[in-house]
């Protein structure tokens, strides 16, 4: 079969060609990052149902919020003229529903035909100062800043459209407002900051990685040949696993943008054995075709199963409950398998053309090093058992401190404008994120019953009681400001009757509300984002600080337990649109974890028991690739890097790049236990023919991971650290940890 190949390896070449060419298309798709939350979760998630339930009855609520200092305050004739001259422009903007702010806030007026709604800016100061309705929520307190809400339309593929739309808002707001303070908030400006920030890093960083590597490839090999064809591996690899995920109608996100670099470093891990088979080869074949073909043959079937356990340890995060998780795990798997078909078929057509005159650079450093490491196993073995345990003992303390936990805004850095609108917000206007919730009445009643808006209210006032949460809003707020308008003196502490409810519920009724949200006037609806049409579903919305995903856990939690004490048997008040599957990250993030990482051991154990046949090397096998996740999680507990939505995966990920070397370590320590060789000489046979190789990938893997430390986004630079540690960490367990056990539990025909 390897006679084959190689006979036949220009046509391999331009088969895998018409492959790549095949997959080219789906690159365009997967090239535009979407970091929006339902990319997270899988279709049929029931959070991620209500949130589209919400969006049907309510609209979008990725709303931008833009905070505005006019001159000379919200009510002087020349502030008003800015409100009214920005919120042309934005409602002008295509993609955006509509502009609701001070100027377009409808309240209750006494008439002597009874109460009406009018725009309550006519009344002036005086009536809108400390109005519940608009007080806070559009304009503040003092009357010198204003809050613009920003409803984006509702729109199937709004997700590829929020970067464009968001950017025009920002652009436009930019231009109309440079003279006047303004900041710009709300979830959708938070991922689309992340959208363009991972594209940028996307484009620049994992080019420098690229470049770094093969740098360090062209010192090693010294001819370009090699060095191209190991580009072609890690390119057949990229494409293969981006290709399919856009074929899929997926696109890169802040996790699945470390494809490309996965791709590359576990890529290149195989890649390497080739020319270092081929150079030992070399030495006693006739000619480049004979030692190509005996290289191939012994390399091959090591890479294989390498492969085959990093595919394993990707394809255990399949199992997560969440979709981008899913996605890292399946076309991960994807590409290495692809990177290991290209190694194969690309050395099978450049091994053949090398002069006879190349051969492998020999580091004299590595070989020293090993040869240093083979002297410390021989004469200072106690030592070395005692670092690996206070190595293992220190990392498990830092473990014990790694916090799980998600505060998406935290990914950016400090200095970008996200942040700094945001800052600025929260301390000239104060609290401002939104959580929405859903009120459902049982039976028949209506969500603007009595009791139901007594229930409402009681929610609102144990709710806003809690730490974090400002005030809230409802429908109940408006029968309140209804009732004051009418003269009714009900204490604030004390319901209103039913028969008031009554009454206002039939003055509401004759409004003759348009609830058409494709007619122009349904802009005049000012009930639609409070209740449905007939009133079987209510929203009610709590203002407070912007959490982490913890800290909104802990939150929906007791706002929980506060809903079904307030509601008893009249229904539920339930979270919905964005928080609740904010929420779920930290859940989904440690479920991720322990399923990918015992997943991906019990896959590997598997594998190795096959193929070595013997428990007691299948085992070995689990302490060296363990060890690296062990020191990784120590880091992160002492950097203060959180388990989160970037950080779950890197686990399973760091044993697929482990289990590279500890593979072919245990192949070649099996051919020597088999051939009745000692410890000492089963050592030093391994590294004579696996330790170069395993030193060069971890080369590659320190040379290229930290290069992705220099991007913006937080959890690229937090991946590019812990999977630099955990590369240093795995060779530690390959070259000292992993002889210290064979020496431990011998083999029963090992000679002493």
């Amino acid at each position: 079969m390897i006679e084959l190949l190689v006979r036949r390896r220009k046509t391999a070449a331009a088969l895998l060609g018409l492959v790549c060419l095949a997959l080219l298309p789906g690159l365009t798709t997967a090239g535009v990052p979407d970091n929006a939350l339902k990319v997270w979760f899988l279709e049929t998630d029931p959070g991620l149902v209500a949130y589209e339930e919400f969006h049907r009855e309510f609209g979008n609520d990725e709303v931008v919020l833009l905070y505005l200092e006019p001159p000379g305050g919200v009510f002087s004739t020349t502030g008003q003229g800015v409100i009214e001259a920005v919120s042309a422009r934005l409602t002008a903007l295509e993609g955006v529903a509509r502009v609701h702010s001070i100027l377009t806030a409808r309240d209750a007026w006494k008439t002597d035909d009874g109460l009406r709604f009018d725009l309550a800016i006519e009344g002036g100061e005086d009536r809108l100062a400390a109005n519940p309705l608009f007080t806070g929520r559009l304009v503040s307190p003092d009357g010198a800043a204003a809050m613009l809400w920003v409803e984006p339309a509702v729109m199937d593929d709004f997700d590829a459209r929020r970067d464009a739309i968001v950017g025009a808002i920002r652009a436009t707001v930019d231009e109309a407002l440079a003279e006047h303070p303004h900041a710009l908030g709300g979830v959708g400006v938070i991922y689309s900051g992340l959208n363009l920030v991972t594209q940028r890093d996307f484009g620049v960083f994992v080019g420098l990685s690229y470049l770094v590597i093969f740098g360090a490839l062209w010192w090693i090999f010294r001819t370009w040949r090699l060095v191209a064809a190991i580009g072609g591996v890690v390119t057949v690899g990229t494409i293969a696993s981006l290709g399919a995920l856009g074929l899929a109608g997926k696109q890169i996100n802040m996790i699945t943008v470390v494809l490309p670099t996965l791709v590359i470093v576990l890529g290149l891990a195989d890649a390497l054995h080739f020319p270092a088979a081929f150079a030992e080869a070399r030495a006693s074949a006739a000619d480049t075709t004979a030692a190509t073909v005996a290289a191939l043959k012994k390399v091959v079937v090591p890479c294989l199963m390498t492969t085959l356990t990093t595919m394993a340890g990707f394809l255990a995060l399949v199992s997560s409950p969440m979709a981008v998780i899913r996605d890292l795990g399946l076309y991960a798997a994807l590409g290495v398998g692809a990177a290991l078909v290209a190694s194969i078929v690309l050395m099978a057509t450049v091994l053949p053309s090398l002069p006879d005159t190349w051969t492998l650079r020999e580091s004299r450093l590595v070989q020293g090093q090993l040869r240093w490491i083979r002297g410390l196993l021989d004469t200072r073995r106690p030592a070395l058992v005692a670092l690996s345990v206070g190595i293992a003992g220190v990392a498990a303390y830092g473990a014990l401190q790694v916090v799980t936990d998600t505060y998406t805004i935290g990914y950016l850095p400090d200095d970008h404008v996200v942040v700094t609108d945001h800052e600025a917000m929260e301390e000239r206007w104060g609290d401002y994120s939104v959580i929405d919730f859903l009120v459902r009445p049982d039976g028949d009643r209506r969500v603007d019953s009595a009791e139901v808006l007594e229930a409402t209210l009681r929610f609102e006032e144990a709710a806003t009681a809690l730490p974090g949460v400002r005030d809230g809003y409802g429908l109940h707020t408006v029968y309140r400001r209804m009732a004051d308008v009418l003269g009714a003196d009900v204490p604030d502490d004390e319901p209103l009757s039913p028969k008031m409810v009554a009454q206002l519920s039939l003055l509401l009724e004759i409004q003759a509300l348009e609830w058409d949200r494709d007619d122009e006037d349904f802009a005049d609806n000012f009930l639609a984002p409070l209740r449905t049409e007939d009133a079987a579903l209510g929203r009610l919305t709590l203002v407070g600080e912007m959490p982490s995903a913890k800290e909104i856990e802990v939150l929906l939690a007791d706002l929980e337990g506060l809903a079904a004490t307030a509601m008893g048997d009249l229904g539920t008040i339930e979270p919905a649109g964005y928080p609740p599957l904010y929420a779920k990250i930290v859940e989904y993030a440690m479920s991720s974890q322990i399923r990918g990482f015992f997943g991906a051991l019990v896959i590997i154990f598997t594998l190795m028991l096959v193929w070595l046949r013997s428990p007691r090397l299948a085992l070995i096998t689990l302490v060296p690739n363990v060890f690296p996740v062990l020191v990784m999680m120590g880091v992160m507990g002492a950097a203060g890097i959180h388990l989160d939505i970037a950080t779950a995966t890197v686990a399973a990920i760091v044993i697929g790049v482990s289990i590279d070397d500890s593979v072919h370590f245990l192949i070649h320590w099996r051919r020597a236990e088999v051939d009745g060789m000692t410890w000492a000489e089963a050592v030093e046979h391994t590294h004579r023919h696996a330790g170069l190789p395993a030193v060069l990938t971890t080369l590659l893997l320190v040379l290229g991971y930290p290069v992705l430390m220099l991007a913006q986004v937080k959890t690229v630079i937090s991946f590019g650290l812990l999977t630099t540690v955990a590369a240093a960490a795995a060779l530690f367990a390959d070259l000292v940890i992993l002889p210290l056990l064979l020496r431990a539990w011998p083999s029963r025909s090992t000679p002493r």
